[in-house]
């Protein structure tokens, strides 16, 4: 089947049917259509929903869908424009005369220059539509900054707002709802590329809560992470909530922020968001990866 991509949109095209009916999947016959075959989601593990998603483009472009299933499925495709963003009066959504803001898609990466690569399933990249633009942003910056690997994305929300894995009866995290919620890997200096994996040695602090052993934190690249974050407050000035990760990073980030801002690389507001008194909050279990939680309502699944 054909299917066009309308030029500048955030676009997902999905196979929406039974978790285990998807045979085969394979996009052809444009430029985006390359983009998705070579950007694959390191763990993308053949269930349905298929997701394969697309940013903002200067102009059109079509694309022939083949599918191979064995059970009847529905292929949908849903589109948002980046005017969506703007920010929502909490009372205009209380009333009811707002909508949330949608959840789009993370797109997948044109090339290691994006910044980013995504180690989940698409179905779990979903980001309320100002969250994805400023992550594709900082991505975007911090690679032209540095000229370093790519940072794997990890788990969002669903495509339809839930947890991630709730599809599968096996929702991940206590968060992660509505697409405010992003989970990054740490930008290393040990192994390339970037993705989630621990750079410490793990310990149980107490039976319930498993962290960093104190001094045990190796291959961060705590300029990149700290430029990273900088920026992203940056974007979205007063828009990041909380950023979690064990306390073995958090200290050496706090350590490194005056540094990176002396070089000229971060801004006033982003230093003292990176400070003892901003953002930054030790918590356990986050020895792979950072969660950065944004402000904001719950976004609106399109499908």
């Amino acid at each position: 089947m054909s299917v066009e991509i309308p030029r500048g949109v955030f676009a997902s095209v999905a196979v929406l049917g039974p978790p285990e009916a998807l045979l085969g999947f394979d996009l052809e016959g444009s430029p985006l259509a390359r983009v998705a075959r070579s950007a694959a989601p390191l763990d993308e593990d053949g269930y349905l929903p298929h997701v394969v998603s697309f940013g903002p483009r200067e102009v059109a472009e079509e694309m022939t869908l083949t599918v191979d299933v064995i059970d009847p499925v529905d292929v949908a495709l849903v589109v948002a424009s980046s005017d969506e963003a703007r920010p929502r009066d909490p009372k205009a959504l209380t009333a009811g005369t707002e909508a949330p803001r949608p959840i789009v898609g993370i797109p997948a990466p044109r090339s290691v220059r994006d910044g980013y690569m995504l180690q989940v399933p698409a179905r779990y990249l979903f980001a309320r539509i100002d969250v994805a633009l400023a992550l594709l942003s900082a991505f975007d910056k911090t690679y032209r900054t540095f000229k370093r690997d790519p940072i794997a994305l990890s788990d969002i929300s669903q495509w339809d707002g839930r947890r991630p894995k709730s599809d599968r009866s096996l929702p991940r995290h206590i968060s992660h709802v509505g697409g405010a919620d992003v989970d990054v890997a740490f930008p290393a200096f040990d192994t390339f590329p970037s993705t989630t994996r621990d750079h410490c040695r793990g310990v149980l602090v107490d039976p319930d809560h498993f962290g960093c052993a104190p001094g045990s934190g190796k291959g961060v690249d705590f300029e990149r992470l700290a430029f990273f974050l900088g920026t992203l407050v940056d974007e979205a000035p007063g828009s990041i909530v909380k950023v979690f990760m064990d306390d073995v990073y958090r200290r050496e980030l706090v350590r490194v922020a005056p540094d990176v801002r002396k070089a000229g690389l971060i801004k006033d507001d982003a230093l003292a968001a990176l400070s003892e008194d901003g953002v930054l909050v030790a918590s356990p279990w986050h020895t792979d990866h950072f969660h950065v939680r944004f402000r904001g309502e719950q976004g609106r699944p399109l499908f």
